[in-house]
């Protein structure tokens, strides 16, 4: 792409696109870009109502973007990652004006700091909330959903780990069982002792009249099934409870979460889930609403 001169008029110049044509060179993906562009694109209305200017990199001030600051946090009320995310996204466009040589490196506006933000952990579902989604499922009686559900909530495994596992990653005896991820994370490979519930449902599904074959488990109308298609899946069960967003990753969440809440060491953890670093682990210590709420309800004196 050509460098923008500061000679050029206004109307020549899409600031915008320029900058979203350096983030595909750059070779960020479509759902990145579109983001950069939504805030940016309301920072854009905000000023041009501000100041009554069109917009262009060298009249943007540092007042302008503590005022912007103000505005999203005390006059609109977003949440602190909305604003901070919005804040960061013109951040990264100064730092591509001053590149571009739309702006002299000393004179860059500085943009405020971001708001400290309340980390939130890993989400997941408590017992009511799983026994309620198992039951759905079951009553649909399709045997691979099933499996599917009763997969991910006791062995952990990643949506895309799930979507490529074949008959011949599974070992079952009569009282052992053993799942194979040939490439996980970062391609690295784990094995995954399968539990009770897990060794039924797969052979309910048909492992023994599958033992060792180089096929996908899981197959849709057009074979293997997809990470989307597993997550409309999950969906269209969920709409028939009273359940809140339900993910494959959520579910994932809940087997990591089952396993501390039932005194399994956060390195047994970690290397059922695959984890690089043990702080990824360490969030699910962190309590829920839930465990909050049932922590104050001990002592609870009660009539």
């Amino acid at each position: 792409m050509p460098t923008l001169t500061t000679d050029q008029s206004e109307k020549e110049i899409d600031y915008l696109l320029h900058f979203a044509l350096s983030l595909e060179e750059a070779e960020r993906s479509s759902v990145t870009i579109k983001n950069y562009l939504c805030d940016l694109n309301y920072f854009v209305k905000w000023f041009e109502q501000k100041t009554n200017q069109k917009l262009s990199p060298e009249q943007i001030t540092p007042t302008d973007l503590r005022d912007y600051k103000h505005y999203l946090s005390e006059v609109l009320l977003l949440k602190p990652k909305t604003v901070n995310r919005k804040l960061s996204s013109l951040k990264s466009f100064l730092n591509w004006a001053v590149v571009e040589k739309l702006i002299p490196e000393h004179r860059t506006p500085r943009v405020p700091n971001p708001i400290p933000e309340v980390t939130v952990g890993p989400q997941w579902l408590d017992r009511n909330e799983q026994h309620a989604l198992v039951r759905i499922v079951e009553q649909g009686k399709n045997q691979r959903d099933i499996t599917i559900i009763q997969l991910l909530l006791n062995t952990g495994l990643r949506i895309s780990e799930l979507c490529s596992l074949m008959w011949s990653d599974i070992q079952i005896t009569n009282r052992k069982g053993r799942l194979i991820v040939r490439s996980g994370k970062g391609g690295k490979r784990r094995e995954i002792p399968l539990n009770q519930d897990a060794r039924k449902v797969l052979q309910e599904l048909g492992y023994h009249q599958n033992q060792n074959k180089k096929e996908a488990i899981f197959c849709g109308q057009r074979g293997a099934m997809t990470p989307r298609g597993v997550e409309s899946m999950l969906h269209k069960y969920v709409t028939y409870t009273e359940l809140n967003e339900v993910t494959p990753h959520k579910l994932r969440h809940t087997f990591c979460k089952n396993l501390i809440d039932a005194g399994v060491s956060l390195e047994k953890v970690a290397m059922l889930a695959g984890h690089e670093n043990m702080e990824t682990t360490r969030r699910y210590c962190s309590p829920s609403g839930h465990d909050l709420e049932t922590a104050v309800e001990l002592i609870g004196v009660g009539e």
